[in-house]
């Protein structure tokens, strides 16, 4: 969390989305906010990832999926450029 209040960055940052702003577009803009540590980006970004595999369903489309495990993969990269070691985990284990 953001200073001594319960602010929910990610949150704020989905209400703000556009049309535009892809996933990808939000994960970099997180990954790049300098103002945060790497552990508020890292934490940040690992939520957008839940997020996204909480929106699937059992009527979610294998395309559907694909997508959300192929944005999984970009945030993870993303993760990788901000904390290397976590990173790498997370992209080795993605296909385990």
């Amino acid at each position: 969390m953001v200073g001594s209040g319960n602010i929910n960055l990610t949150n704020i940052y989905i209400n703000t989305m556009t049309e535009d702003l892809t996933i990808r577009n939000l994960a970099e803009k997180i990954a790049k906010d300098f103002a945060l540590s790497i552990k508020e980006r890292t934490d940040y970004l690992l939520e957008l990832d839940a997020n996204q595999y909480t929106n699937l369903g059992t009527d979610s489309t294998k395309t559907e999926k694909n997508k959300v495990k192929s944005d999984s993969k970009y945030i993870y990269k993303q993760i990788k450029g901000i904390d290397e070691p976590t990173g790498k985990l997370l992209i080795n284990h993605l296909d385990a």
